[in-house]
């Protein structure tokens, strides 16, 4: 074979990528052209400069036959290395996180139980961790070619990789196609990526027409006759190659024969003279390609040997002739020596012959013991024909997909089952695996076409109605069909009571709660029906607490409150895992921090975490990462609440919940407010789109809060006015006067004062803190206090802001003790009380510096300036400068976890942990992470300094 020929700025590229990510800084080249024209030569040689370098060098190369088999190009990459390592080495890299990855790139056992299905983040996640341990080792190449048909995991695994390519050791080098029918949106994203280097193969020139010519004809052709080729060829170097083959093969002499002779042989296509070479070989060398035509590149000798109807021997012979005939490659392996030679023969085999040689294929993998995904594979390519052993191979690949974390994949072969079509008994087992994969991989077309099946098949069966009816319904939520979700589950309902199954009635009527709008007082009496036929000591029974924390929230006591969330948080967290979804296990956390029992919340949200990541589950690592930002909240330490609901807003993207993100950027917002980061928080709420309106209620009211409380620290009184006054009709028209969060009633009050509408301040806020007093929390008591004491004058003022302090003496709610003694030092101010004010006013600075409340400090620290005490500049250094993400990496670091630990945990690079880390020495002025304790625990006014006012 002839070397490259005018590819020098290309292989000067690679040899520049190779160096940077042989120094540890990671670049992607994507090889980007049309068939032919020498993607993957310059793959080849990519991975020959990678070994002379020194780096790992793992290829993978996509086929047609296997777009939909889950992880293929994954599987390609890592399973020879890792089969290759003694047990303790190869079990040493799926350490911690990389443990996620073992079911895409290691083969399961056919005769093994099917696993439950995985998270899709969790495995990409694992293999990014995968990946990283063998680049650590040593710099790592990998290169992938033909992903233009790839699966759409190992793309997305790719995608994955990206953004953390540059801080590993490790060149990714991607041939492609864009341009193929059928290839995976993600391979555009891969291409047009800010880091990719696009090297992009131009046809060659007649001078290097030319000389590819000399060097396969080892003679120099005529001139006038290279000219011909190169016309006729385009110049394309695999066309050429073709050519000179057909002018060696036709004996024809290139320094002598005439122009004319080139163009009657001119390769229209490739078909032709592949097949022109083809037979002139034995019928045995034509047996064999066709075989590999069926099974795939590096398909199994023995296996090709009997599909081809030849014993090893004579099939061994047939592959060397097709390798001496340029059809196959010279190596080992059965593959063909380019993409389009097996797209030339696969053109040229009818179509029954095609389907039935994949039939034929089948019989022999499956006695060989060949897993599901490895037939369907094959099966996929045969004509529908009704087979119950099809339809049942197709359902076992579906379900081995998803529990691989492969989603869509899992979808291709479940759809392939279906239209078999599947038996009358497998066709719901079919649709059931087909909706779970549909809702942990959105396909809003797939939806639509599968809907009428499901609601089908739910008349054909009358026990589906109340078997699916919340599996449907939660489909139908992530749809946009909330509209066709109630009626669904009211049926269901309807049958659970009909066959007196109170629990699953209680059931049905808990997730008709979520999709269905009605007051909370009609909720509570729907579920309260089922209360005496639930055990307590049970999943129901624990959902059911949950339920009724929140309910005592609205007419009863804290201490109610906090009995019933024990109760639903019993035996260690169980409910986490029985209510995966945010909702049921965050109302006994959200009753807690209500009832200011911040200890007993943050122990049952470290509990949430600890289960969503040993089961690596996306939604509910997003879940958790939200319920312990409103801890962190409550506790008053405001970057760690910015840390962790950012936190959960990167997993969330990273996981593709889209749903998520819209709430939980409100409760960014709303914390940015909190924290004194009022133009962070205006830059949020321009891109949230409330302007435009929300269709969600519940995702409208959080922002509606946030854009609230940003108007009123604002100044702009009237606007936050309309956003609680829109508040106040949802609480009416949703029957939650009484409930103590969110404090709309006290954020109405405070804006009412503000507008100097004491009498309709006073009012509500005498309402509010006669509901805090019978509540029986003290945060919110004061709270109530403050909004009290806005509307009254100076001695009454004083003395309910003195009683808002004294009230938290034995909470843990600094934040809210910081707000109550700034209000209660500017009031002694304003009194001209100064030195009474000073005391108040220096605890409210600390205390501020200490949540993370730069926007109340400052206030503390000007009510204090104004007394006359002599401060300087509010300048924070020391922990207080820390970022939120710094902040929290050196709490992890402090508490003895390893970078890389940090790392899997906060979802971030171990370089980007070594550059936090680094920051956070400068800051703190220290040197190692056995300072860290010490300098995280100091006291803020010990940190913390100030610059002398001019």
């Amino acid at each position: 074979m002839s070397g490259l020929f005018e590819r020098e700025r290309e292989l000067a590229e690679l040899d520049a990528m190779v160096a940077d990510a042989s120094a540890g800084a990671g670049r992607l080249a994507v090889v980007e052209a049309a068939a032919g024209l020498g993607k993957t030569r310059l793959l080849l040689a990519a991975r020959d400069r990678g070994r002379a370098a020194g780096m790992q060098v793992l290829a993978a190369r996509a086929t047609e036959l296997e777009r939909d088999f889950p992880f293929a190009l994954a599987r390609q990459l890592f399973e020879p290395p890792l089969a290759a390592l003694a047990a303790p080495v190869r079990e040493a890299l799926f350490e911690g996180a990389a443990g996620s990855a073992r079911s895409a790139v290691e083969t399961t056992d056919p005769d093994a139980p099917p696993a439950e299905p995985a998270d899709a983040f969790a495995v990409l996640h694992g293999l990014y961790w995968l990946t990283a341990a063998f680049a650590e080792q040593r710099p790592l190449l990998l290169a992938v070619d033909d992903a233009h048909w790839s699966d759409a995991a190992s793309l997305d695994f790719l995608g994955f990789l990206l953004p953390r390519l540059e801080e590993l050791p490790l060149l990714l080098v991607v041939a492609c196609r864009r341009d193929e029918p059928g290839a995976e949106r993600g391979l555009a994203r891969i291409a047009t990526d800010s880091l990719a280097r696009r090297l992009m193969p131009r046809p060659l020139s007649p001078r290097a027409t030319t000389a590819l010519l000399a060097a396969e004809l080892e003679q120099q052709p005529e001139e006038a006759f290279a000219a011909a080729c190169h016309e006729v060829s385009g110049g394309n170097p695999f066309l050429l190659g073709e050519l000179a083959r057909t002018i060696a093969a036709e004996r024809i002499d290139p320094a002598v024969a005439p122009a004319s002779r080139v163009r009657e042989l001119a390769p229209e296509r490739v078909t032709r003279t592949v097949l022109v070479r083809l037979e002139r070989l034995s019928r045995e060398a034509q047996a064999v390609a066709r075989a590999v035509v069926v099974l795939g590149d590096g398909a199994d000798g023995p296996l090709a040997a009997e599909l081809a109807g030849l014993d090893e021997v004579s099939a061994a012979r047939a592959a060397d002739e097709l390798r001496a005939a340029v059809i196959l490659d010279r190596d080992a392996t059965l593959r063909f020596v380019h993409p389009l030679v097996r797209t030339a023969l696969d053109v040229e085999l009818p179509a029954g012959e095609r389907a039935a040689a994949h039939v034929r294929a089948v019989e022999l993998l499956r006695a060989r013991g060949a897993s599901a995904q490895q037939l369907a594979a094959h099966l996929a390519a045969t004509e529908a024909r009704g087979a119950r052993a099809t339809a049942e191979t197709l359902l076992e690949a579906g379900r081995t997909a998803l529990s691989s974390g492969a989603p869509r994949s899992a979808n291709a072969y479940l759809m392939r089952a279906l239209n078999e079509p599947a038996p009358e008994d497998l066709r719901a087992v079919i649709l059931s695996s087909l909706m779970l994969a549909s809702i942990r991989a959105p396909d809003r077309t797939l939806f639509e076409t599968l809907l009428p099946e499901v609601l089908a098949e739910m008349e054909r069966d009358p026990s589906l109605r109340s078997r699916w009816a919340i599996k449907v319904s939660v489909w139908m939520t992530l749809n946009g069909r909330v509209e066709g979700a109630a009626p669904l589950l009211e049926r269901a309902i309807e049958v659970a009571d009909a066959h007196g199954d109170v629990e699953h009635a209680f059931r049905l009527e808990a997730q008709l709660s979520l999709v269905k709008p009605r007051t909370l007082p009609a909720t509570r009496a729907q579920l309260a029906r089922y209360v005496a036929g639930i055990a307590s000591d049970s999943p129901c029974g624990r959902l059911l607490a949950a339920y009724q924390s929140e309910w005592h929230a609205f007419d009863g006591t804290a201490a109610d409150a906090t009995e019933a969330a024990r109760r639903a948080l019993a035996h260690n967290g169980r409910i986490f895992v029985e209510q995966p979804e945010f909702f049921s296990p965050g109302r006994p956390v959200l009753a807690l921090l209500l009832a200011d029992e911040v200890r007993l919340a943050d122990r049952a949200v470290r509990r949430a975490l600890a289960m969503a990541r040993q089961r690596g589950a996306t939604p509910e690592l997003v879940a958790s990462w939200w319920m312990s930002s409103g801890v962190a909240w409550a506790r008053g330490d405001l970057p760690a609440a910015d840390a962790d609901v950012r936190q959960a807003l990167e997993v969330a993207r990273l996981g593709k919940l889209r749903y998520a993100e819209l709430p939980l950027r409100a409760t960014l917002t709303t914390l940015l407010v909190a924290r004194g980061e009022l133009a962070a928080a205006e830059t949020e709420i321009d891109a949230s789109g409330l302007s435009d309106g929300m269709p969600n209620p519940f995702v409208l009211v959080l922002w509606l809060f946030a854009r609230g409380q940003l108007r009123f620290a604002q100044g702009r009184f009237e606007e936050a006015a309309a956003d609680f006054a829109t508040l106040e009709q949802f609480a009416v028209g949703w029957g939650v006067i009484g409930v103590p969060a969110p404090p709309v009633y006290l954020c109405v009050a405070h804006v009412a004062a503000a507008l100097d509408d004491r009498e309709r301040a006073r009012t509500l806020a005498d309402a509010a803190l006669t509901r805090a007093r019978r509540w029986g929390a003290a945060p919110l008591v004061s709270s109530a206090l403050r909004a009290r004491a806005a509307t009254l004058d100076d001695g009454a003022r004083i003395a309910a802001l003195e009683e808002a302090v004294t009230v938290l003496e034995r909470s843990t709610a600094r934040l809210v003790r910081a707000e109550a003694l700034t209000d209660l030092g500017a009031a002694l101010r304003r009194a001209r009380r100064r030195a009474d004010a000073r005391p108040p006013l220096r605890d409210a600075l600390e205390l501020a510096r200490r949540c993370g409340a730069a926007g109340l400090a400052r206030r503390a620290h000007d009510e204090l300036a104004a007394t006359g005490e002599k401060v300087r500049r509010y300048t924070p250094i020391g922990v207080e400068s820390l970022t939120p993400s710094e902040r929290r990496v050196a709490e992890l670091a402090a508490g003895g976890m390893t970078n890389r630990q940090i790392a899997q945990t906060r979802f971030l690079t171990v370089k980007t942990i070594e550059t936090h880390l680094s920051s956070v020495y400068d800051k703190l002025g220290i040197r190692s992470r056995r300072q860290l304790p010490a300098a995280l625990g100091e006291p803020a006014q010990q940190t913390a300094a100030f610059a002398d006012i001019d």
